[in-house]
């Protein structure tokens, strides 16, 4: 009996961590069913959770992790890279892959370190990649565990994390970054279109590992090169080949106009909410013939994206079928919307109608 009870609680013991489901042990309840891993289907990869940015004041510790589909994908690879460089294996490093469960643990991470952090995992059928910025700045006087000013070899500038090619709406923001190593530290420079950029309001200039330039409200003359220079007294090295190139959004008619019966000396207002890039401007048009603003008849913005036309008074001469066009002009194209206007006369039963058609070019 002894015996019995014996083998029992050694099994108990033997098969509680095998028992322990591995979505619990990376604390992963929030996968689905279709997360799975299915040979029927072509599933991509997609990481569930992106990576996430770490900023150090000094040398120590850091933790990356992200969350990967589809689990249990036999065709899997995962790889992790610095700078867009397959990350090199170190023993102060530890890689896991588990479960959809994907980390990258510095035993401790120097200011050598810094730079951009990148999972990539590709399948039979395609490839997808989370990116974040590990940033460990050196404490002043303190150089990377027991090295010395003296015993640092001094090295060109290398541009290991290249800026890439920007492409934005209009009056939206661009950005571009770089990592640049060389000792004595670099001077960089950014240009565009072949003149050097200075910090201003509307263009950006930050540091912090990583060389950033943000140009703010982008406009279509700013299309063109973007050009990164980086020397110290070893040498100089350069990049040329990124371009900025703002992109523009035909216009989109989110509300269109609706039709309206009144009687006559009342007062009828049409209204339309547009979009595009750049911004629309609203002409309208009366047979073809540009309506100039009076006060019978005006548009105007009451909010953004929205045109409205009033016209105050309706008579006779507002309908007889007259056909009236809103054009909202950018670069990018055209859209249109028509409305009737009915104007009723009790007395006589008579009835005017004219049209209003706006068009977005």
């Amino acid at each position: 009996m002894w015996s019995y009870y014996r083998c029992i609680l050694f099994l108990q013991t033997f098969l509680t961590p095998e028992l322990e489901p591995l979505h619990l042990r990376y604390g992963q309840e929030q996968w689905e069913e279709g997360d799975l891993y299915d040979k029927e289907k072509q599933q991509k990869p997609q990481f569930k959770k992106k990576l996430t940015s770490i900023r150090m004041k000094r040398f120590g510790p850091a933790h990356f992790e992200c969350r990967l589909t589809p689990i249990g994908d036999p065709t899997m690879v995962v790889e992790w890279l610095h700078d867009g460089k397959p990350l090199a294996a170190a023993n102060r490093l530890r890689m896991v892959n588990e479960f959809g469960y994907c980390s990258l643990d510095y035993e401790a991470a120097y200011a050598r370190d810094s730079g951009v952090i990148t999972c990539r995992a590709s399948n039979n059928f395609g490839v997808d990649q989370t990116s974040a910025t590990l940033i460990v700045k050196d404490e002043k006087g303190l150089i990377e565990e027991t090295h010395t000013d003296e015993e640092y070899e001094k090295t060109k500038p290398e541009i290991v994390l290249l800026p890439e090619p920007a492409r934005v709406l209009e009056g939206d923001i661009a950005r571009f970054r770089c990592r640049v190593t060389g000792y004595p530290a670099p001077k960089v420079n950014w240009y565009l279109n072949g003149q050097l950029i200075r910090k201003s309001k509307r263009y950006r200039l930050n540091y912090d590992g990583i060389y950033y330039l943000e140009i703010v409200d982008v406009k279509s003359y700013d299309s063109g090169e973007v050009r990164v220079v980086a020397d110290n007294p070893l040498g100089t090295t350069e990049h040329t080949k990124v371009q900025l190139s703002p992109s523009m959004e035909a216009p989109k008619i989110l509300e269109r106009i609706t039709s309206k019966t009144v009687a006559p000396m009342d007062e009828v207002r049409f209204r339309v909410r547009v979009v595009g890039r750049p911004e629309p401007e609203c002409q309208w048009f009366k047979n073809g013939i540009l309506v100039e603003k009076s006060d019978h008849i005006y548009w105007f913005w009451p909010e953004d994206h929205v045109c409205e036309l009033v016209i105050r008074d309706v008579t006779a001469e507002d309908s007889a079928s007259i056909m009236y066009t809103c054009r909202a002009a950018n670069n990018a194209g055209e859209a249109t919307s028509t409305a009737t206007l009915t104007i009723t006369e009790e007395e006589e039963g008579n009835f005017w109608i004219y049209r209003l058609q706006p068009g977005f070019v």
